[in-house]
């Protein structure tokens, strides 16, 4: 955090002065679809220490449905949903949030070529690894 003075010809005032990397966090959102519960609270809370707000759903409708309203800056995309596949929905929420970076968690490791051709942005297989959560948000 840097801090600075804000020169006025009558006084000198202490103004915060932020990072853009600060600036960027605190107008970032994540959006997780999962259906296991435990997956999503350990998301959310990574995301919490990064400084990104977080919502989850644990069904693709709900989860495209607040697509639409939230316009995330990452989504965390599960495959095996109880209403369908991830998989099967990503050019609808590409288009619905064509900013968003889809990034795919999932158990099933061989679906990352099907991934990358239908507009996945990241492929991170289950059990979900800090270091390439990192990396996903700023790759």
């Amino acid at each position: 955090m840097f801090f600075g003075y804000n020169y006025h010809p009558q006084k000198f005032t202490l103004v915060k002065v932020i990072t853009l990397k600060q600036l960027i966090t605190m107008q970032s959102v994540a959006l997780i679809i999962d259906d296991e519960r435990d997956t999503c609270l350990l998301l959310k809370h990574f995301l919490k220490r990064k400084g990104i707000s977080s919502y989850y759903s644990h069904t693709l409708q709900d989860g495209i449905g607040r697509v639409s309203e939230l316009k995330p800056n990452w989504l965390f995309l599960d495959n095996n949903l109880p209403d369908g596949f991830g998989i099967d929905r990503v050019e609808e929420i590409k288009m619905l949030s064509p900013d968003s970076k889809i990034i795919m968690i999932s158990a099933m490791g061989n679906l990352l070529e099907m991934a990358n051709s239908v507009g996945v942005d990241t492929f991170i297989e289950k059990p979900l690894d800090s270091l390439k959560l990192e990396n996903s948000l700023t790759n």
